[in-house]
This record gives structure tokens, C-alpha cells and sequence, in this order.
């Protein structure tokens, strides 16, 4: 519990670096850069800095990130991307090394593969069948298809969420 507690530590200065600096940051900037998302990162980072080597680096990036925070958001175009494209190598990191994935990711993507999916043999089934009713058949499952990717993909964001594999 204590190593937990002291883990914690780098990632509040990170979050009070942050709210130093919201009032410089228009609050429409603040949701559409997701800034929350960084504070998230700080704190996962935090997490898994002890055993990967890789979050430790990603450490000094997370800090630098922050100071120049308002400079990447009222700055240039070319700021902007910067800062987009340094945070989302340490977001790849983190889903890539610790598995972590965003929230409503997998009902998401499941939902897209099974109506690909549904579309894809409700249709084929029919095609050998009957090739005047495809396009009820496909509807069908499409319909079918979607439902089963969402109530799967819920399943394992939540299983994942019981896991604390939340980004």
C-alpha cells in the first residue's frame, strides 16, 4: 500500500502542473486536446514506471509535455501536432506494452466487426440461397452482427475494467 501511495506522488505534481496552468488553456481546447487523457497518462505512467523501463523515459516526456503545455495549445499549428504526436506515442506505449485500452474501446470495435461480420455471412448464406432477398439479408445481419459485437465488446471492456486495464 505504501509503494502505491508514493507511486502516486510524480503523477500529482504532474496534475498540479496542469491545473496551474488551466486558466491559460481556453476550456474548448481543454476537451478537445484531451487534457484529462495526459492526467490519466501521468498516472498509469506513475504506475508502471517501477517495472518498465520504457515508462521511466516516458517520465521526463510526460514532465516536458506539461511545462510547455500552454505553448502547444495557443501556439502554432506545428505545436499543436507536436504535442498530439508526443502523446500518442506514450498512449500506443501503454496499449501496446500494458494492454491497456480507452473506455467503450472494444464495444466499439466489436460492434464494427460484427456487423462487417453479420453483413458478410448473412449475406453469403443468402446469396447461395436465394439472391433476390440479399438485401433483407443483409439488414439482417447487420442487425445481428452489431448486437453480437456490442454485447461482446461490452463484455471484455468490462472484464478489462475489473482488470484495471482502463486508459
Amino acid at each position: 500500500m505504501t509503494t502505491n501511495n508514493t507511486l502516486k506522488v510524480w503523477s500529482r505534481t504532474i496534475k498540479n502542473k496542469i491545473d496551474d496552468q488551466i486558466d491559460d488553456i481556453y476550456k474548448r481546447d481543454y476537451k478537445f486536446y484531451k487534457i484529462d487523457r495526459l492526467e490519466r497518462i501521468a498516472e498509469r505512467i506513475d504506475e508502471f514506471s517501477h517495472e518498465c523501463k520504457e515508462c521511466e523515459a516516458f517520465k521526463t516526456e510526460v514532465e516536458d509535455i506539461t511545462e510547455k503545455l500552454s505553448e502547444y495549445l495557443q501556439g502554432i499549428p506545428h505545436l499543436r501536432s507536436e504535442y498530439e504526436k508526443r502523446n500518442e506515442k506514450i498512449v500506443k506505449h501503454l496499449q501496446k506494452k500494458h494492454n491497456l485500452a480507452y473506455k467503450e474501446y472494444y464495444a466499439s470495435s466489436y460492434s464494427f466487426l460484427g456487423f462487417v461480420a453479420g453483413s458478410a455471412i448473412f449475406g453469403g448464406i443468402m446469396w447461395f440461397i436465394n439472391p433476390n432477398f440479399i438485401v433483407p439479408t443483409l439488414m439482417m445481419g447487420f442487425a445481428v452482427g452489431l448486437i453480437i459485437g456490442r454485447i461482446l465488446g461490452k463484455k471484455k471492456d468490462k472484464e478489462n475494467e475489473q482488470n484495471n486495464l482502463i486508459l
